[in-house]
């Protein structure tokens, strides 16, 4: 790929070594609004628990950037190597033609895919206003993104893409000229825009839209999930989050099926595929839901439960007049996001959300515990893991949503719920596998490839699929002896009879 002459900077990464850059990618990255991603830690309250756990979403968006590129540069080359040894009229053996302009394309989808996280990333997602309340004041200036949003909940991949064409806009025209910044922000969320990205190669024209969202994002493998992996299990300093990637990265090939271009997986990286999601699987149960973290966590959703009420439409001081300017408002975000670290979060806003709720002084002492560093006390623990489980079952929602809602009712009739928390956390190893557009290259007995979709391959993927609830209960310690073994008892009758439904 020529592409690489125009990789002119380059950045010290310890995990993936040099990453090196374009030009506008500099000048994206130093747009402030990247620059921000430096003061938002990966996982909120891990470093808590393992103190050298203090890396940031910015030195993570580089690395699904420089993972994103070389997935792309294995494509090109397994397709020649694989061409010589089998004949499969699938397999796509043209990547070495895709333009410059796509690749870059691709390469800023996924240094801007976590732009929109904000404070205590996605705990901050509660406080998001709804999408009609964003909508009426900057509805006419992203009618695509609103269009793809189903239902009310506005996430931080929303905020992602109007970040995106902030960024894109304070760029000068030869910059503008260098990509098509509709095709980043539908590579970021393909839902956006009823548009697909086509490229003429070989006089002729495929959609490579597939291919490009699943290097980012796809199950159960994606560079996102291929740099948190790694860069998680080495800042915590818990060796379980690793796998072998140059296995993964020597069975990808691109193919083509009716006129759209898909990575693949050949069958032989089952095992490299078992691994990964074995990895995953260790750095969820002994990292991510460690029980101080969790504790945290739980105090940090008890807050921003007081904290969001009567809060949450206008978090970003809008201007309510009719007459206020969209372009004002979309300003207020920035401004917004820009001002507010982790730190200035956790320490001045919440304060002053919290002091306009109805129980300041209940939010105020447990955001004083959590800062001195005093966790909830562990008072009950449950492990579910549902046998027998299909690549294409999903968590069963209904199920935590009991759980949570029934021990809630058992707990308030002793503790006001504003002191514990129902923590019910949940893994899938295949989470959002019917979404995933990858594919797996299966052998067949004449020595042959059939294209298949991974939905369908639960003969090969079963035996790994996981499926895991940790049931918790955290209660602030001065109510802890509320909970007596009565108490307890029948929150383990309760989870026995739910599990029986």
């Amino acid at each position: 790929m020529d592409f690489d002459t125009q990789l002119v900077s380059k950045i010290l990464d310890p995990i993936h070594g040099i990453i090196r850059l374009t030009d506008l990618e500099v000048k994206c990255i130093d747009h402030p609004l990247f620059q921000r991603l430096r003061t938002i830690k990966q996982n909120t309250f891990l470093y808590k628990v393992f103190p050298s756990a203090m890396h940031t979403r910015f030195e993570h968006s580089l690395g699904v950037m420089s993972l994103s590129y070389e997935i792309l540069k294995h494509l090109q080359l397994n397709s020649y190597r694989f061409a010589k040894k089998n004949k499969n009229q699938c397999l796509f053996t043209s990547m070495g033609k895709l333009s410059n302009i796509n690749i870059q394309e691709l390469r800023l989808a996924a240094l801007f895919h976590d732009i929109g996280h904000g404070p205590m990333s996605h705990q901050f997602d509660s406080f998001l206003p709804s999408k009609t309340y964003l909508k009426k004041h900057i509805g006419s200036k992203f009618p695509d993104l609103f269009n793809m949003i189903k239902g009310e909940k506005i996430e931080h991949e929303h905020i992602s893409l109007i970040f995106v064409r902030a960024i894109y806009d304070s760029l000068n025209t030869e910059d503008k000229e260098k990509i098509d910044i509709n095709n980043v922000m539908k590579i970021i969320e393909s839902n956006y825009s009823n548009k697909s990205i086509f490229t003429k190669i070989d006089n002729k024209v495929i959609d490579i839209l597939p291919m490009l969202t699943s290097i980012i994002s796809s199950c159960p493998i994606d560079a996102d999930r291929m740099d948190y992996l790694q860069r998680d299990g080495y800042f915590s300093g818990v060796k379980c989050g690793v796998y072998d990637y140059n296995r993964l990265f020597m069975s990808i090939v691109p193919v083509e099926d009716n006129n759209k271009l898909y990575l693949a997986y050949t069958e032989s990286c089952i095992d490299s595929i078992a691994e990964f999601i074995n990895a995953r699987a260790n750095l969820f149960s002994q990292v991510y839901y460690h029980k101080t973290n969790r504790a945290f966590s739980s105090m940090m959703g008890a807050i921003c439960n007081i904290a969001s009420s009567g809060n949450e439409q206008n978090i970003f001081c809008f201007n309510e007049s009719a007459n206020a300017d969209e372009e004002d408002k979309i300003s207020l975000i920035q401004k917004f996001y820009l001002k507010n670290s982790d730190s200035y979060f956790l320490n001045e806003q919440l304060k002053t959300l919290l002091a306009k709720s109805e129980k300041p002084e209940i939010g105020l002492q447990i955001l004083n515990d959590l800062n001195s560093r005093k966790p909830w006390v562990k008072k009950y623990e449950a492990k579910v893991f549902p046998p027998n489980k299909s690549i294409t079952d999903n968590i069963d929602k209904e199920f935590r949503e009991n759980i949570e809602n029934k021990i809630s009712e058992i707990i308030c009739n002793v503790v006001s719920n504003e002191y514990f928390t129902v923590d019910v956390m949940t893994d899938n190893a295949f989470k959002d596998i019917d979404k995933t557009e990858i594919k797996l290259l299966a052998k067949t007995f004449s020595g042959d490839y059939n294209l298949k979709r991974f939905d369908e391959c639960g003969d090969k993927l079963n035996r790994y699929q996981s499926i895991k609830y940790f049931i918790r209960v955290f209660i602030a310690p001065e109510f802890s002896a509320c909970l007596t073994d009565n108490v307890l008892e029948k929150i383990e009758n309760c989870k026995n009879e739910l599990l029986k439904l």
